[in-house]
């Protein structure tokens, strides 16, 4: 079995217990004082004389939906895309729509956002208060290892396209602050959101891989100017689109043409080439 992207590790237990009792409180305070509630992410947050609701941005005026008064609901919600695909990625915009949450307190609100944006309400409080750490590519690149290994060798340019290609709006709603290395920052939209990303995440990671892999293809150009998966990609698109079953990729299946990240890599690097000026 492959080993997975590593991530930094957690902090003391007891440490963990305090931070995330602040969070909470914080994050409870911060919903308590507005009327209309909170946005974070996709999920509309307010108060109510007993407790918490929450729901879907876009079932604000929606009726008869499915109605929980239990938090833990909230893992089954945030498992499955509206399309019962697989969400590896729980801050892609693809929550699935149609339920309500009622909570009695501010624990079990956040224990439900956990389950929705895990460690989000945390990383979302150590920013307010100045603490959050953040971790560039470079150091994060530095402690991966077997196939990982190679993402160390990404260049400064695959840094940034992967970044535009997995981390904008389009496809994570985090607020990227992480940089290549403390020289070097993103060239990039990093998001408006609420939820901050102080690293990069596995999912970048594997992607990462996969851009290096593309990387190192740059000497196997044709005639066309093409290299070998950029020839295999737009031979996948155009059959998908005449054939009039242009079924995507899941979302984190890099090494499939028509995966999302991987078409959008494409429109940075290869669209350039084939329509110059534009």
């Amino acid at each position: 079995m492959s080993e997975a992207p590593r991530s930094a590790s957690g902090s003391a237990s007891g440490e963990s217990e305090n931070v995330a009792a602040t969070s909470r409180e914080a994050f409870a305070a911060w919903v308590d004082d507005a009327m209309e509630g909170r946005t974070f992410a996709q999920v509309l947050i307010r108060r109510l004389e007993t407790g918490y609701e929450m729901r879907h941005t876009d079932d604000l005026d929606a009726e008869n939906l499915e109605t929980s008064d239990d938090p833990r609901l909230a893992r089954e919600i945030s498992r499955l895309t509206e399309a019962g695909e697989h969400r590896p990625l729980k801050s892609a915009p693809n929550l699935r729509r149609g339920w309500i949450l009622r909570v009695a307190d501010a624990r079990e609100m956040a224990v439900a956002m956990n389950y929705l944006y895990p460690a989000a309400v945390v990383h979302w409080h150590l920013e307010r208060e100045g603490k959050l750490e953040i971790t560039s590519y470079r150091e994060n690149a530095a402690r991966q290892s077997g196939i990982y290994k190679r993402v160390q060798r990404l260049s400064d340019e695959g840094v940034h396209n992967a970044a535009q290609a997995c981390c904008e709006d389009a496809v994570c709603l985090k607020r990227t602050l992480w940089d290549v290395d403390g020289e070097t920052p993103l060239a990039m939209d990093r998001g408006n959101g609420e939820i901050p990303c102080p690293e990069p995440c596995s999912l970048f990671v594997s992607f990462a891989r996969r851009v290096r892999l593309f990387e190192r293809e740059e000497r196997e150009r044709d005639a066309a100017g093409l290299t070998p998966s950029e020839r295999e990609d737009l031979a996948s698109l155009v059959a998908a689109r005449a054939s009039g079953k242009m079924k995507m990729a899941r979302e984190a299946e890099f090494e499939e043409p028509l995966n999302e990240r991987r078409l959008r890599y494409r429109l940075l690097t290869l669209a350039p080439k084939l329509r110059p000026g534009e």
